[in-house]
């Protein structure tokens, strides 16, 4: 393990977790990462799931059988964030190391470094045609890569401090990031221009989504709630109360029609988007919920945590 990752690791092996009634809708939990589980993402077909961690790794996994496939070490410290590409292809991962890598999906090789951030990466994003991979970092800089060749394609300024998310529309046109300000930027991602920025009533945003038909942007952060946004005007359409911290993770099921969201206070919730009431609350989970994903068909929600497990859970 790196430098950084035994300093704070060190904690983590002899911390004491309590035990803690698990969700009658858990399907299974998923072990192989030997510290947090920061991140994890479905492959486009759900048969798939690939995570990155504290421990320096991402982890490919087969969810049927719940056993990791390839374990993609390369990173010299932890792995903040992953994606899957569109076409199922290629992973993607940044770390704190201020590094993105492009990996062969099919046998965790390594195909791309890609340098350019100054520290760390907090979010990669593959556009929805995987032809290119966004990643953003607290560097306040957004960059855009060419998948084929690993190359640097473009890098958006204009945020003045730390960027902790960045996400496409489903069309591909636009970008939304998020961080260490008041607002949610948008950018045109053809001329690389930031064309709007939405007010969020909150300090600190970890994570935004566009939703399936782009109509809507959902974000979490610090204030522990969850808020959705209009995203052509950037009027607030809901505001989400219920978590008892931060909001670390958010993602809109595949209809639109609910958004799933992980937090500092354990839990996993579910709310329905056009009433904006909490519709389940799953616990299970024993350290914070670093992130959250949903299966490709609606029905399963996978979770990421500091309790070095991933869960994977029915929706309902």
């Amino acid at each position: 393990m790196g430098f950084l990752s035994n300093i704070f690791g060190k904690k983590e092996v002899e911390l004491k977790r309590p035990q803690v009634k698990e969700d009658e809708n858990l399907i299974k939990t998923m072990e192989g990462h030997l510290d947090r589980v920061l991140c994890v993402k479905y492959s486009p077909d759900g048969k798939k799931l690939v995570s990155g961690s504290f421990d320096e790794t991402a982890m490919l996994w087969d969810v049927a059988s719940g056993k990791p496939l390839h374990t993609m070490k390369g990173h010299s410290t932890w792995v903040e964030c992953v994606d899957y590409s569109r076409d199922s292809k290629l992973l993607a991962s940044g770390s704190t190391d201020s590094t993105v890598r492009i990996w062969d999906a099919a046998t965790g090789q390594c195909l791309h470094l890609c340098k350019g951030h100054d520290t760390a990466v907090r979010m990669v994003a593959f556009s929805p045609d995987s032809k290119v991979l966004a990643s953003c970092s607290r560097d306040t800089t957004i960059r855009l890569w060419d998948v084929a060749n690993g190359k640097q394609l473009s890098v958006l300024n204009g945020h003045t401090s730390y960027i902790e998310c960045v996400a496409y529309s489903r069309d591909g046109k636009r970008l939304a990031s998020c961080g260490e300000e008041t607002v949610i930027r948008i950018w045109d991602v053809a001329s690389g221009k930031n064309i709007a920025n939405y007010d969020t009533g909150d300090r600190l945003s970890h994570a935004v989504q566009f939703s399936p038909d782009d109509k809507l942007i959902a974000f979490g952060g610090r204030d522990a709630m969850v808020k959705i946004l209009d995203a052509e005007s950037g009027n607030m359409v809901k505001v989400m109360k219920g978590h008892g911290d931060a909001v670390r993770s958010v993602c809109f099921t595949p209809d639109g029609r609910k958004v799933v969201s992980a937090a500092n206070d354990e839990t996993v919730r579910v709310w329905d988007v056009q009433s904006g009431n909490e519709l389940h609350m799953y616990r299970g989970h024993v350290l914070e919920v670093q992130s959250v994903d949903v299966s490709p068909d609606g029905t399963v929600i996978a979770s990421g945590s500091d309790d070095r497990k991933i869960k994977l859970w029915r929706l309902l």
